[in-house]
């Protein structure tokens, strides 16, 4: 049996490095800053940390985010359809079983967006990763998770 130093050394470093690269890219993208909100450092956005808490319609969705108040911040909003789905991550779960970060609890799969189409809005669907058109007064498995833009 032939002992190769240099590719056995090869390995090995490249097996460290992924240990130490891998983890701590994914742990840095959201900063969870106590206050109750969360950062996201690939999109630059602050989340609330948790949304409304129910069940609830478009237009108090609109209104809920509009109005809120976490961290005396006034500037909060509905969020798009893009902002939501930059969240989905189907390699992980909150602790309610949603594939969105552990950071941000979510009371219902689904999460109502901004674009509206007539009487019909969108909702980002956090287990399947899909989005849903539905009549705006539908109050269904969705719920508000107000954003800002924190840069």
């Amino acid at each position: 049996m032939r002992f190769y130093p240099r590719i056995i050394l090869a390995i090995g470093l490249f097996v460290f490095l992924g240990f130490i690269d891998s983890p701590a890219m994914a742990s840095d993208r959201f900063v969870d800053h106590g206050d109750g909100t969360v950062t996201d450092n690939k999109t630059g956005l602050m989340w609330a940390a948790k949304d409304n808490g129910n069940l609830i319609n478009w237009k108090d969705a609109r209104f809920y985010c509009q109005n809120y108040s976490g961290c005396d911040y006034t500037d909060w909003r509905m969020p798009t359809l893009a902002e939501l789905a930059s969240l989905y991550d189907p390699g992980v779960k909150n602790r309610r079983g949603y594939h969105i970060t552990k950071l941000i609890d979510t009371s219902a799969q689904s999460c109502w967006a901004s674009e509206t189409r007539g009487h019909k809005a969108a909702r980002f669907n956090f287990t399947y990763g899909q989005v849903y058109w539905l009549r705006q007064p539908y109050s269904g498995p969705s719920s508000a998770l107000p954003v800002r833009t924190s840069k």
